[in-house]
């Protein structure tokens, strides 16, 4: 297939009659090299896939030497461990491949960004990343906004800094596929091939045949020994380029890429660095902090602790129900949901996520609930955390048995299962003029973006062991009937809290688990005790 050929749009046809009305995509020019064909077009999955060092297929160069069966025998695993560390040092096989990845994928890139753009608008794209750069112009014959400007959007690239990203990862991809490892022995098997036909050239067949094996063994041997010093060289780096593009091919080809999203090409290329002005909060609690206490928050850490008490449904549908003992008319209900657009799990698969429940969940919750008290209309805002504030506001930072990335890990994970949680109420308290509905439908209870940043692990198509992990976090609509300061005073909504002491947060379930227990209790039911005509005082 020729380039000219190639289905995906380039970059000159990006133009700005192109673009939506009030926006012009702007794409620095990248240094034209000459890509080969097989990087035209690849045999793209549907999904990122494992890939093997079987992908890639590495065959000796074609010879009719009858001495192909000897150049099995001089590759003892021994000169193939040797091979593997020359190459290492001296092959230019993963710059080759550094550099033929960077030039597709920014390509892809940039193709995808074009299209969010021409079918969303400029508002789809995240351009607090550092390599968006907006601008605002007059340009003859584009469409202008109501202003009468231009917003431009351009890609400027660090290309250094991609190409190191890259090269990580190709560092462990090469590892751990063993392409190393069949890269020696299909280069071994070569230069075995061309030794030989040297020796041939120089004394002929009939001193060939004649020589001793031993001998014949030892001196390719002291080729492999010396192979960068020697007249090898430069066919050796031929192979290297040959070879490059079929692994290229192959790892492309493992990507999916006409199915990968922006935010999938920006961890491929490690564009998802956050910049200091979208630095994320600071977890830094007094010792006894302020915490919603309301209905809300008290039924779905019950739901969190009692997965005995979810039940199913006529719709088959996993349920938990809190039913207020005063009026039994006011209820919450939870449900489970996975990611993107709400809908009901059943009972089998939301068991799944129930099971994922626990103290953890709990604390995490009760995190992101003090956080949320700290805004004016929490409905409103979100906020970001660092897992690794969480960590240490949890104690997990005296564990020295678990490294940092599998606790960060395992808070993405927590963040996870609570962002699966759902609420409902139907709940009205007072009566006549002093009534308040604070009833809300069906929403999440929190919904959280989590964002692993870290050298993205081709082989699991995961960031294993992340550098931070980042979780942003929307507060549900329930806290505009139950946690708002100034619908309250209006008497149209609810605003219930209690206090928090830090050092519960700190309790480890397994060995003090009804410690635990009872002071999350008596920080729920601080909300209840306080509308008591007779109050009397907790102290934890």
């Amino acid at each position: 297939m020729s380039p000219d050929s190639d289905p995906r749009p380039s970059n000159h046809d990006s133009k700005p009659g192109s673009t939506d009305a009030d926006c012009l995509v702007v794409f620095e020019a990248i240094a034209p090299e000459q890509e080969p064909d097989s990087m035209v077009e690849a045999s793209f999955s549907e999904d990122i896939q494992v890939i093997s060092g079987a992908d890639v297929v590495f065959t000796p160069m074609e010879s009719g030497s009858e001495w192909s069966t000897l150049a099995k025998d001089v590759l003892t695993p021994a000169a193939v461990e040797h091979l593997g560390r020359v190459l290492r040092e001296q092959s230019p096989l993963p710059e080759l491949v550094t550099q033929q990845l960077s030039q597709h994928l920014i390509s892809i890139y940039q193709d995808k960004v074009a299209a969010v753009v021409q079918r969303q608008g400029l508002d789809a794209i995240d351009t607090s990343l550092p390599h968006f750069k907006l601008g605002n112009g007059r340009k003859t014959g584009t469409e202008k906004n109501s202003a009468g400007n231009t917003r431009t959007l351009e890609l400027v690239f660090d290309h250094d800094k991609i190409k190191s990203y890259l090269r990580s990862s190709l560092a462990k991809f090469f590892d751990e596929t063993g392409i190393w490892d069949e890269f020696s022995k299909a280069v071994g098997a070569n230069v075995t091939i061309w030794i030989i036909e040297e020796l041939e050239a120089s004394i002929g067949t009939p001193a060939l045949q004649s020589l001793p094996t031993e001998e014949l063994h030892r001196t390719i041997h002291q080729s492999i020994q010396h192979l960068y010093s020697s007249s090898f060289r430069d066919r050796i780096d031929l192979l290297s380029d040959i070879y490059s593009q079929d692994i290229t091919q192959s790892i492309v080809g493992s990507f999916g890429l006409p199915s990968c999203t922006l935010e999938d090409m920006e961890k491929l290329l490690g564009l998802r660095h956050r910049i200091a002005s979208r630095a994320a909060s600071h977890l830094d609690f007094p010792n006894v902090t302020v915490l919603p206490t309301s209905i809300p928050i008290a039924s779905s850490i019950r739901a969190q602790l009692r997965p005995d008490l979810w039940t199913e449904d006529a719709n088959r549908v996993a349920v938990f129900q809190y039913r207020s003992k005063s009026n039994p008319q006011n209820y919450i209900e939870h449900y489970i949901t996975n990611p993107g657009d709400i809908a009901l799990l059943p009972w089998e698969a939301a068991e799944q996520i129930i099971n994922k429940f626990g103290f953890d969940t709990v604390k995490l919750q009760l995190i992101f609930a003090a956080r949320a008290m700290e805004e004016e209309e929490p409905w409103k805002t979100t906020f970001t955390l660092r897992a690794t504030d969480i960590i240490k506001l949890l104690g997990w930072d005296r564990n020295h048995s678990t490294n940092l990335p599998d606790k960060r890990n395992a808070i993405a994970t927590t963040a996870y299962a609570l962002s699966c949680l759902l609420v409902k109420s139907v709940w009205i308290e007072g009566y006549g003029r002093r009534k308040v509905d604070a009833s809300t439908p069906i929403g999440r209870m929190w919904d959280v973006l989590i964002e692993p940043h870290g050298q993205f692990d081709w082989v699991t198509g995961k960031i294993e062991k992340p550098d931070e992990v980042y979780i942003t976090v929307s507060p549900g609509l329930w806290t505009k009937n139950f946690l708002n300061r100034a619908g309250s005073k209006a008497k149209q909504a609810l605003h219930q809290f209690g206090y928090l002491a830090k050092d519960i947060l700190r309790i480890d379930p397994y060995h003090n688990e009804l410690a635990l227990r009872l002071a999350i209790q008596l920080t729920l039911d601080a909300r209840i005790r306080v509308r008591n005509r007779n109050p009397y005082d907790y102290q934890v």
